[in-house]
């Protein structure tokens, strides 16, 4: 079976339900700033032994996979030879001193393999040429069995560079890399920020993506390769840090700023952050395991049935629930688990204004404010509750119910699963009606939501 479809969202969409992203970012408060460049033509063996030194990292954690197949690095080979040009490659110079590779991985790492003599697709096999269409007399041949003075072709072959120098402006750099970013599998927004903002920051959001509760949650074997979900795990510290309060759209800008301003976080910073995630996530596995930050649909009037989400990825439902509990206490939380589930659910079924908050326009500063606002409030009324008359039926009287007859008492149809139950006042609350047994009933939540309001 496939490691859950939520990975499969992983690779696909997790982050973008944010449909304003796309827009062309505002630089003009960042055109004051300059960028820092140098050219320059050196021989593909300079590299090569810079690269062996440790002084040019040709494949950051970003782009841990190489994706070329032999034939593809082999006509970069002999497109070389035929003294075809190449294209351009961007390196990044950064703090630490070294030389990353921005654009121009794959070459880069075809040259060099091909002079080591093994194809880089960790099955250790031998890099013979092959699939040329011009110089077939090489078909077949490692490096070491080519002509000394082919060897030197592919040894001494320039190829342009381009690269960034360190005194660069992070923000814009980031948005030139983004333009640049025109590979055969091009860099996602994280990766290139993975690139630019490297420090101890950057590191502790990769830790926390690797945390096990975590992984469980977003249905992850083993962290995502494309780290979204180390982005996921940075709009968690940037609305943590800012609040939704201050939130500016695009949330590209949102997250940039967030790990420019932390880049080299302090240790005790780090402990923060680390407890809270740890915090946050530990409450939402108990509260709904493998239905954490999906969305669920209550039924119709030809099907009441209501259902989970069974793949999608809703980012809004996991920005909320992830601030929220990451500053809530867990005393106050355990308590009230089933409660704040039943309410949790609720809002996603019969509040149009927090629906339309996590589904249509969400990067939008007022959509965020809004879900934001009406999940707090709904929790707060929830852990600070002090009344003694409660609003509603506790879980374990639904469960009670749904053990003993799980039929509707208003359409008569059976209630496929206990999340879709409701326990509804015969005698409606607002009327005087008490929430006590006698008064309760089991409905599916559609029903229980249409029924009229007037008795």
């Amino acid at each position: 079976m496939e490691e859950t479809k939520i990975a499969d969202e992983l690779e696909e969409e997790i982050l973008f339900d944010d449909d304003n992203d796309d827009d062309e970012p505002d630089l003009g408060e960042n055109l004051s700033t300059k960028i820092y460049t140098e050219q320059g033509d050196p021989e593909i063996d300079g590299l090569y032994q810079r690269w062996k030194r440790g002084k040019l990292d040709v494949q950051p954690d970003f782009q841990r996979y190489f994706v070329w197949d032999i034939v593809k690095s082999s006509k970069l080979l002999e497109s070389a030879l035929l003294d075809i040009p190449l294209p351009v490659v961007y390196l990044t110079e950064e703090m630490d001193g070294k030389i990353y590779v921005i654009d121009g991985q794959q070459r880069l790492t075809s040259f060099f393999a091909f002079i080591d003599g093994l194809f880089p697709d960790k099955k250790g096999k031998p890099f013979k040429l092959s699939g040329l269409k011009v110089l077939k007399e090489y078909q077949g041949k490692l490096f070491a069995q080519l002509p000394e003075d082919v060897q030197d072709q592919i040894r001494y072959c320039k190829i342009r560079t381009i690269t960034f120098k360190k005194e660069s402006n992070p923000n814009l750099k980031f948005e030139i890399f983004e333009r640049l970013n025109t590979g055969s599998v091009p860099l996602n927004t994280q990766e290139l920020r993975n690139c630019i903002y490297r420090g101890s920051f950057n590191n502790l959001l990769k830790e926390l993506a690797a945390e096990k509760d975590f992984l469980d949650l977003l249905g992850l074997k083993q962290p995502d390769r494309r780290m979204k979900d180390v982005e996921l795990v940075l709009r968690f510290c940037s609305f943590y840090h800012n609040t939704h309060i201050n939130y500016k759209s695009p949330i590209k800008n949102f997250l940039n700023n967030e790990i420019t301003r932390f880049v080299n976080i302090s240790d005790r910073d780090a402990e923060q952050l680390r407890q809270a995630f740890k915090k946050a996530i530990s409450i939402i596995k108990s509260l709904f395991a493998e239905n954490a930050f999906k969305r669920y649909y209550k039924g119709t009037e030809s099907n009441p049935d209501g259902y989970w989400e069974r793949s999608r990825f809703n980012t809004s439902l996991y920005d909320i629930l992830m601030d929220s509990f990451a500053r809530a206490e867990k005393t106050s939380v355990y308590p009230k688990l089933d409660a704040i589930r039943e309410a949790f659910i609720n809002l996603m079924t019969t509040d149009d204004e927090f629906i339309d908050a996590i589904e249509i326009g969400t990067s939008e500063e007022r959509k965020v404010v809004r879900r934001f606002d009406k999940w707090r409030n709904t929790l707060n009324n929830i852990i600070g509750e002090r009344t003694t008359q409660p609003r509603c039926f506790s879980f374990s009287l639904k469960e009670q119910l749904y053990s003993t007859n799980s039929t509707c008492q208003i359409c008569g149809n059976n209630i496929a699963n206990i999340d879709d139950a409701a326990v509804d006042h015969i005698e409606q609350y607002w009327l005087g009606g008490k929430t006590i047994p006698e008064n309760a009933r089991l409905t599916h939540r559609y029903c229980n939501a249409a029924r009229p309001r007037k008795e």
